[in-house]
């Protein structure tokens, strides 16, 4: 028998929950506010993160009001002039932790007199995204001098620009990341005045700036030896700016992605004996297996790997190199069409520590799996085995009892695979979410019918797929905690198969419904009672009303009606 209510009261410190807090989403936190005043308290305090729109604009106020733990806020689906009043408005509460702001893709117009408002309430904000006309890099510097990190990429261009960067880089002392990706007219002293002038600088992005050349960069960098991250982008890497890299003795992340590089060029920077921590090469040309197989034997702690669309990649090379990456986390080997599972399963075994592997367009399954080769991975998270035309059930299944602690799997546009898909959810028990877009194109989806509980998964993307209102029922019974659900082009679909996702589905958030079927407001107003923890439903063309009456065309925005006033996000 437990003790009696009254003698029986367990109790631990605010600070041990907020720590058990912290490791939850934020869709489960939104649960644990319902439990008492105080986990409602608790996980107030734990959001740092909120984006806004102009969907949940008029909850504004009492999302701030409620939470006052916010380090970050974006603003997102504004038209041009709303940002100003927001900003003055978000100026207007008590937000003493927010040091981050990205109001980016908001051009042409640029907040000038919004975040004068805001610097006021906000002198010491650390970043920035945004995006400018030249007028505006010194007012940034004018109203955010303490700003840490800094995105401008893709900005408006004009004559002067190059100019007023180099006045931003002067005027920003503090600066320890920079992205001025993207601007054409940026010239090779724009860079150089980042690395001379902020020496706190220790990460800075260029690419897609056409105008930036090698002997700039190379230059440039040799300004600011404790750099730790670089992406650049061009046409060709020379010798020279190889020779300018590995004089970066801190350099952890390296991105060359889009480049030319030559053999001769990778061994020279593997000789530098960088400590690189992440690698990307993706789409990448130039070099042969000479080359990075010389740089990754000197660089044997690499933790990410990208080499995407490398054009002499084949099963043999995979397996050789895996042997040097017995640290690495992730890797992406997309777009490599000669790999097979002989590859997946080379980092399999040779990388322990992977948990992230990407092979979307490659052979894998092209040939049949033998089981001699198969290897046990419980490490394995994330795998993405997109538009894959040669998987086939077998494979799905083979795969899937050798990662039993995938959270992912990206299956979307392998048309052959179908009831493969239900053993990864009956075999992988960590299961979250799950990618199916047009799955079982060529397969019969009236055999997929899912009759194992799968209280794991949250999102499930089903567009295109041949799903019937049946199928549909039973998916929504056994995946009863989903969250977000895609429907669309699912044309076997009716309303009445909508119904018991909603009906079934208690946690659903998001639920896009794009197919031939028209729905009547009088279902979408339903589905809005029946189902309060909705947030958003897309349907196309609506314009009927919701109890919300914030309807805007293809986007519905749902209120919850938890604690009676306000939504969590």
């Amino acid at each position: 028998m437990p003790p009696s209510s009254s003698k029986w009261q367990p109790h631990l410190p605010d600070e041990c929950w907020e720590s058990v807090f912290k490791h939850l989403n934020p869709h489960d936190l939104e649960s644990i506010s319902l439990v008492s005043c105080n986990f409602l308290s608790l996980s107030n305090r734990i959001r740092t993160h909120l984006t806004i729109s102009r969907y949940n604009l008029p909850h504004l106020p009492a999302l701030l009001r409620r939470f006052t733990s916010l380090t970050s806020i974006k603003l997102t689906h504004f038209f041009a002039g709303d940002i100003d009043a927001l900003l003055s408005q978000i100026a207007s509460f008590d937000l003493p932790s927010l040091h981050s702001l990205d109001i980016s893709y908001q051009r042409p117009f640029f907040p000038s007199h919004g975040l004068r408002q805001f610097s006021k309430k906000f002198p010491t904000l650390k970043s920035l995204n945004c995006s400018v006309t030249n007028p505006d890099f010194l007012l940034i510097v004018e109203c955010f001098p303490n700003l840490e990190e800094i995105d401008v990429s893709f900005t408006s261009v004009f004559p002067d620009t190059d100019l007023h960067v180099k006045a931003l880089a002067s005027g920003l002392k503090k600066l320890r990341k920079a992205d001025i990706s993207g601007t054409s007219i940026i010239r090779d002293s724009s860079v150089f005045a980042f690395c001379q002038n902020c020496v706190f600088l220790e990460a800075i992005v260029v690419r897609e700036t056409e105008s930036i050349s090698n002997i700039g960069i190379a230059n440039a960098i040799r300004q600011r030896p404790q750099l730790r991250s670089l992406t650049v982008g061009w046409s060709n890497v020379t010798l020279e700016f190889i020779d300018a890299l590995v004089s970066l003795k801190c350099l952890t992340c390296l991105d060359l992605s889009y480049a030319r590089i030559s053999d001769e060029a990778l061994c020279a920077l593997a000789e530098g004996g960088l400590p690189l921590r992440e690698l990307s090469l993706g789409d990448s040309s130039g070099y042969q297996y000479t080359g990075i197989s010389c740089l990754l034997r000197k660089c044997n702690n690499l933790q990410f790997l990208d080499l995407q669309a490398t054009q002499f990649l084949n099963d043999e090379c995979v397996i050789e190199l895996s042997l040097l990456l017995g640290n690495l986390n992730v890797v992406n080997l997309s777009q490599n069409r000669n790999l097979t599972y002989l590859s997946l399963f080379a980092i399999m075994r040779n990388c322990p520590l992977i948990t992230e592997i990407r092979m979307d367009i490659t052979g894998v399954g092209k040939q049949k799996m033998e089981e001699d080769c198969l290897v046990v991975n419980s490490h394995l998270k994330f795998l993405y085995l997109a538009c894959n035309s040669g998987l086939d059930d077998a494979s799905v299944t083979m795969l899937a009892s050798v990662c039993p602690n995938l959270e992912m799997m990206d299956l979307n546009h392998c048309p052959w695979v179908s009831m493969g898909a239900i053993e990864v959810l009956r075999r992988c028990h960590k299961i979250q979410r799950m990618d199916l877009a047009l799955l079982g194109y060529y397969s019969s989806w009236s055999k997929f019918q899912v009759n194992i509980e799968v209280p794991t998964l949250f999102v499930l993307n089903l567009l295109g797929s041949g799903i019937s209102d049946h199928e549909l029922s039973l998916i929504s019974k056994s995946c009863y905690n989903l969250k977000e659900l895609n429907l669309d082009n699912c044309d076997k679909i009716t309303a009445n198969g909508v119904k018991q996702v909603v009906k079934n589905c208690k946690q659903l958030r998001m639920l896009s419904l794009y197919f031939r079927e028209k729905l009547s407001s009088d279902i979408v107003a339903w589905m809005v009672l029946a189902r309060p923890s909705l947030r958003e439903i897309r349907i196309p063309g609506f314009h009927g009303h919701t109890p919300s009456k914030r309807d805007g065309g293809c986007f519905i925005d749902v209120v919850p009606k938890s604690h009676g006033n306000i939504p969590w996000s």
